[in-house]
């Protein structure tokens, strides 16, 4: 049996989704439920990883299940949510085709990174704020260069050989008095959206230029001062699949 989940999470207290040892993870959370609703064994496969303090609105995983489920399928949801924790939401459960891989099966990515101006502490945790938040009108059309296929390492804190990733949109827009800016491609790199996001402010304070992004991508250097933005105002906003999936 293969089952689809569709989780909401606050990243504040996990240490991101990947399971660890001694460490709370969303994975973890969900193994110690699955572990008292399976007899026998099981695989639980997440999209991808999630870092410590990242939030996700639309995060995908795939329950394989060898042996039994002690409960019926339909009910799994109901149940799942009241044995999870307050900070793990399970948005739907579905069955799939055997050969759905919450990862491998993907074809896109949607992430969100939130900035805010003034500062509100309700919403520490949940959004970046900076002195000045990138202007949609002013920003989109610079961040449009990074559109494409090319090898993202210099934007990236990851050492994978591979950095070559397509970014197939990238957009900006005010709700709720904060500035989002929403980010498409295939796949991404550690960090990379919060990357991303630290050079959206940086070319709203005219610290880094068009021309020196252009050039980064071309080198594969990386721009001196460019740092990632913090975990707290990153959020997996929703996973793409082939039809029938």
């Amino acid at each position: 049996m293969n089952l689809k989940l569709l989780l909401t999470y606050d990243g504040t207290d996990f240490h991101g989704w990947q399971y660890q040892p001694n460490k709370r993870t969303v994975s973890g959370v969900l193994r110690s439920v699955f572990d008292r609703l399976i007899d026998g064994e099981y695989k639980l496969i997440g999209v991808g990883r999630t870092d410590s303090g990242v939030h996700a609105l639309g995060y995908v995983a795939n329950l394989l299940i060898y042996g039994r489920l002690r409960v019926k399928v339909e009910d799994l949801k109901y149940k799942l949510n009241r044995m999870l924790p307050e900070d793990v939401y399970v948005r739907d459960v579905s069955p799939v085709p055997e050969g759905f891989h919450a990862r491998y099966s993907a074809i896109s990515k949607t992430y969100r990174y939130l900035f805010g101006g003034g500062y509100d502490p309700l919403m520490r945790r949940r959004i970046w704020f900076v002195r000045r938040p990138p202007s949609p009108s002013k920003v989109a059309p610079k961040m449009k260069v990074l559109l494409g296929r090319h090898d993202f390492h210099p934007f990236a804190a990851d050492e994978r050989e591979n950095g070559v990733c397509t970014l197939y949109d990238i957009r900006f827009g005010c709700k709720g008095g904060y500035v989002f800016m929403d980010v498409r491609g295939d796949r991404f790199l550690r960090k990379m959206v919060r990357f991303l996001a630290s050079l959206a402010v940086m070319l709203e304070e005219g610290r880094v230029t068009v021309e020196e992004v252009e050039e980064s991508l071309r080198t594969g250097r990386r721009i001196k001062t460019l740092t990632p933005a913090p975990p707290w105002g990153l959020y997996l906003l929703r996973v793409e699949y082939p039809e029938g999936y």
